[in-house]
């Protein structure tokens, strides 16, 4: 019997330590297994952060840069609280700034032209290279104060005027502007008009934002509306005498208003101008917006915030000249904006690698050895579908209208294909590069 036993348990034990080698082989395959995949995994990620990093410094040594240096870029604004302003201060801090070795440093909101020297001189102090500009005061001297001190100089979301290109655009660190010109402003808003016009529509209103301080932007826009008036007046149509463009322009210039009364058989029947901001100037907008047989307020800047209100629960139509925000997409929706053309926020992208590039020593010039003046124009959204489908994109910091992996092509580009690339601003062209 104690064979019997002394026997049982001898092999109760080997069965025991079988199963326990077969449990430990098969433990130690995984964690071979799992340690072999989390190396060949650890090796892929240092593959593809490499070939990322590879890419970037073949796209830099392409195009003769050296990126390895932060460079500092101050930026002006005179504008620190619209949506459109905080847009493209989001586009840079939030994406720019994370993709390229840059720093971007922004200046107070500015009020007047002595505001915009002093910023200069603080970004002059702190070292940066370059200097990209959203404030309008007195861009001449701007331009004059960096040239003066090294610093390269470039103007976004704008353009400056014939003469004043003329005047600087062989300036060595003058980069250029890249915004919407006057003709694109102009057809802005003539295809505003048209687009009510087309429908029907006769009675309108428009607000006419910086004409009395003769902005030029905005008495284009004006001037575009009241010449598709003229063309859809009927024979005989003028706008105070006037039928042709260049006569509407000057006499928006010379009266610094847009005047009431009959185009043909179109009626502008209300304007306000201006951005005084107190109760009479607001008594004006709710005027104006209740205005008796009113069909469509016709805005060159913003629309909905003035006048939303007081067409609330009517027909009238509000089409404006603004940007890409939230507020507007809520605006679209309730019924108090009908048509935006928006600038979009990653538009400022091109003019950033135009400075960046200047400032490491490659600038972007004309074949005649010039600075930049391209055009670019808005994203037209005419209905809260359109807008929401551009919104989406707009307002992403993850996938901005011009990623990086677009904006790098334009680190090798010369002036032709830049000017082609910027020429494509359209939502459905970008989304098609």
């Amino acid at each position: 019997m104690k064979k019997f036993w002394a026997l049982l348990l001898t092999m109760a034990m080997a069965v025991s330590v079988l199963t326990g080698c077969g449990e430990s082989a098969q433990t130690q395959t995984d964690t071979a297994g799992n340690a072999e995949q989390a190396e060949t995994g650890n090796a892929d990620a240092g593959d593809n952060a490499a070939q990322a990093e590879a890419g970037e410094n073949a796209q830099a040594e392409a195009a003769g840069l050296d990126m390895s240096n932060t460079v500092k870029i101050g930026i002006l604004v005179s504008d620190a609280t619209t949506a459109e302003a905080l847009a493209f201060r989001t586009y840079y801090t939030d994406y720019i700034q994370k993709q390229y070795n840059v720093e971007m440093i922004y200046s107070d909101e500015l009020t007047d032209a002595a505001g915009e020297t002093s910023a200069i001189d603080t970004f002059i102090t702190n070292n940066c290279k370059a200097v990209i500009s959203f404030s309008s005061f007195d861009r001449a001297a701007q331009i004059e104060q960096c040239e003066g001190a090294g610093v390269y100089y470039a103007v976004a979301t704008g353009t400056l005027t014939e003469e004043e290109y003329e005047t600087y655009k062989g300036y060595e660190h003058y980069v250029g502007a890249i915004g919407p010109s006057l003709d694109v402003e102009f057809e802005t808003g003539y295809n505003m008009a048209k687009h009510y016009l087309d429908q029907g529509k006769t009675n309108f209103a428009i607000f006419g934002g910086a004409i009395p301080y003769y902005t030029e932007m905005h008495i284009y826009r004006a001037a575009g509306m009241i010449t598709a008036m003229v063309e859809a007046g009927g024979d005989g149509a003028s706008y105070q005498g006037a039928t042709a463009k260049e006569a509407i322009i000057g006499q928006i210039f010379a009266d610094g208003e847009v005047k009431t009364g009959s185009v043909g058989n179109i009626s502008i029947l209300g304007y306000v101008g201006g951005y005084d901001m107190d109760d009479a100037w607001f008594g004006k907008c709710a005027q104006m917006a209740q205005t008796t047989g009113l069909e469509v307020i016709l805005a060159v800047g913003n629309g909905s915030d003035f006048f939303g209100t007081a067409i609330a629960g009517t027909d009238v139509k509000i089409a404006s000249v603004d940007a890409y925000a939230s507020s507007y997409g809520e605006a679209m929706e309730a019924g108090m904006l009908d048509y935006l053309a928006g600038k979009f926020s990653a538009s400022i992208g091109p003019i950033f690698i135009a400075t960046y590039r200047a400032a490491l020593g490659a600038p972007v010039r004309t074949a005649e050895g010039n600075a930049l003046a391209l055009s670019q124009g808005y994203w037209i959204a005419q209905n809260a579908e359109e807008f929401n489908a551009y919104y989406a994109v707009d307002s992403s910091v993850e996938a901005p209208a011009y990623t990086k992996e677009l904006l790098d092509t334009l680190l090798t580009a010369d002036y032709a294909a830049f000017e082609e690339f910027v020429g494509k601003y359209s939502f459905e062209e970008i989304q098609g590069m």
